[in-house]
């Protein structure tokens, strides 16, 4: 059984995004809500980069950012609204909204999504063939390129969870504790 299969490290990849995702949800759940948002804006934030990717031709980190960017924006517009909402009100309103819009433009292609959309461990695999490391001790140049990606993402998640920690234990975390246990005397 060879470990570095690229199907394998995909799966490594996979998870580790999904963590990222399932890392973001933590700071409406810390405040006692159910927000399914950070979903929906990880998929504009998606399309934006793809879209940029696809047919402006920008670099895909480059695209990656930029969509980050705009799904901050995208989050701020639909979240000024939401904030009166509450339970399972907010849940909807935040997944529904973007859904229903991305699912109904042209530049999206619908429900069929895209296709063709460059990868970073695609990109990085390049990048092992340009230094020459192709078959390096006894790993091919897409095995590093995925290598790569997969450090890359462990950094990143490493990061975000250091975030959260300090972010809990911070003034924040505890006015985040106090909303979830009472949102009445929290804002009092």
């Amino acid at each position: 059984m060879d470990l570095l299969n690229p199907y394998y490290l995909q799966i490594v990849m996979f998870f580790i995004i999904n963590a990222i995702m399932g890392i973001s949800i933590y700071f409406t759940l810390a405040s006692g809500q159910l927000s399914l948002g950070a979903a929906g804006f990880m998929s504009v934030g998606a399309y934006v980069g793809a879209i940029l990717s696809l047919k402006a031709d920008l670099p895909i980190v480059l695209g990656i950012i930029i969509g980050g960017l705009v799904a901050s924006l995208v989050a701020v517009i639909i979240g000024l609204p939401t904030t009166r909402l509450r339970g399972l009100y907010l849940a909807i309103a935040t997944l529904g909204v973007v859904r229903v819009i991305f699912l109904n433009l042209d530049i999206t292609n619908g429900a069929l999504g895209l296709s063709g959309i460059p990868s970073i461990p695609q990109e990085l695999t390049n990048l092992a063939y340009e230094l020459d490391i192709d078959g390096l001790m006894g790993i091919d140049a897409v095995a590093w390129g995925n290598l790569m990606a997969i450090i890359i993402l462990l950094a990143i998640l490493i990061l975000i969870i250091a975030f959260c920690v300090r972010i809990n234990n911070s003034r924040v975390g505890r006015a985040f504790a106090a909303i979830k246990a009472d949102d009445h005397a929290a804002e009092l």
